[in-house]
């Protein structure tokens, strides 16, 4: 008994001392450097993370749904001989076999408690101080929009995309703020409970808010239990807190979102012609697939595509020309084919599956807040996507990596390889018998 709780101490003791090495370092100057473009640093940061890999004190690991994502881009790679704009499948197909790489050592070395906490504190930070700051500056002080939607500039520039970026940092401050113990960090990861909403809103991305809608209430119900009221209070500060910084022009764009259920009041669903353009761009992109529904018409050759097909169709000058599918799942389907839909959809299920599976046997801890909060700004994402083109951002495939970390450290804190080391929430008693048998 005495040599357990000994050991039980050390491994406490080793996962709250700070645990820094080249990897780690690299891997966050590479996450400040993509976020916040403040330094030209992603391409020597992740080489530098990449080569000193081996030095760390676990041997790395390629998780499954890291192979299911090599299998991906090398059938992206393939489609290479069928593309129509070889030279964008070359670029994009390059661009995601580096954000492979950056996955796969993002997912080795966010494997301790200390470290994920650190990279999760980190990320906000760097969200927190560029496209958080400047989306709302540009919003309220400069009063730089597109048609009165919020955005910022590089990947932020669209406000569709924008939107959907903020659910990876607006799950990790939930994550935070419900799991941290009083302090500064607690304080500031609810004010990005707040705050990132309010940037999700202003976006005025019809799909983003479906998916904050759904997720939100996904979380209320099931963090209410027992304690129903005080989520509620909780849910009215935060409305409060909100609702009046929104501007009439978001919740008259998002009252219009009832014209989107037919065909023949489509045309009045927005001012700019937006939703009905994007119905116009799926009949040519599911024509697209349907003829090319293999090895599909090149990874980022759609927009190329797109202007072949679109007069042969017979769609509105609106949906002719150089377009995007603003659908996350028609533009894989169509630039991969079917097999790879397939693969992009099976990537993100084996991620997700095991996650709500340590999930529920960690319930009551800590650890289950996190992967509830993780798995619901994925879901959100993945919503959102259904209404933009989302697969070629890096951020998707960083939140894989973190819940599948966040999923391996649960499952070894509840079979006793780490003792576990948050201590801002109770931690029910789990008997062994339970432990060994799930």
């Amino acid at each position: 008994m005495r040599a357990t709780g000994v050991a039980g101490a050390t491994h406490s003791l080793a996962a709250l001392a700070p645990q820094w090495s080249v990897s780690f370092v690299a891997l966050l100057a590479y996450i400040y450097a993509a976020v916040t473009y403040g330094l030209p640093l992603v391409t020597p940061a992740m080489v530098i993370a990449v080569l000193a890999l081996p030095l760390e004190r676990e041997r790395p690991v390629v998780p499954l749904f890291l192979i299911i994502f090599a299998l991906f881009v090398a059938w992206a790679g393939v489609g290479y001989t069928s593309s129509f704009d070889t030279a964008s499948t070359v670029d994009q197909v390059t661009v995601l076999a580096k954000v492979l790489v950056i996955t796969f050592v993002t997912a080795n070395v966010i494997r301790q408690p200390w470290r994920l906490r650190m990279f999760m504190i980190f990320f906000l930070a760097c969200y927190a101080m560029y496209p958080t700051r400047g989306t709302l500056v540009n919003y309220f002080l400069v009063g730089y929009t597109r048609f009165g939607r919020a955005l910022w500039n590089y990947i932020y520039q669209n406000s569709n995309d924008l939107a959907a970026l903020t659910f990876f940092p607006l799950s990790l401050s939930v994550a935070v703020a419900m799991t941290e113990k009083k302090g500064w960090i607690r304080t500031a990861a609810l004010a990005g409970m707040g705050v990132l909403p309010l940037v999700i809103l202003l976006t005025q991305s019809r799909g983003a808010l479906i998916g904050l809608v759904v997720s939100g209430l996904i979380f209320f119900v099931t963090q209410s239990r027992g304690r129903r009221m005080r989520s509620l209070l909780t849910a009215a500060a935060a409305a409060i807190m909100i609702i009046p910084f929104v501007p009439r022009s978001a919740w008259e764009r998002f009252s219009l979102m009832k014209n989107l259920t037919s065909t023949s009041t489509i045309t009045e669903a927005d001012p700019e012609g937006s939703a009905e353009a994007r119905y116009n761009i799926w009949r040519v992109a599911t024509t697209i697939i349907t003829e090319n529904p293999v090895s599909g018409i090149g990874l980022g050759a759609y927009p190329r595509a797109h202007a072949t097909y679109s007069p042969r169709v017979g769609v509105p000058v609106s949906a002719i020309g150089f377009r995007d599918t603003h659908s996350t799942y028609l533009n894989v389907a169509a630039e991969t084919g079917l097999p790879g839909l397939f693969l992009f959809l099976a990537m993100i299920g084996v991620v997700v599956v095991p996650a709500e599976r340590a999930r529920r046997r960690a319930k009551g801890t800590p650890r289950a807040i996190q992967l509830l909060a993780l798995e619901l700004g994925l879901l959100a994402f993945l919503l959102a996507g259904v209404f933009g083109s989302f697969a070629k951002l890096s951020f998707l495939y960083i939140q894989l990596a973190v819940m599948w970390a966040l999923t391996t450290l649960t499952n070894r804190e509840l079979a006793g390889a780490i003792t576990p080391t948050m201590r801002s929430a109770p931690q029910p008693h789990v008997p062994r018998a339970r432990v060994a048998g799930s």
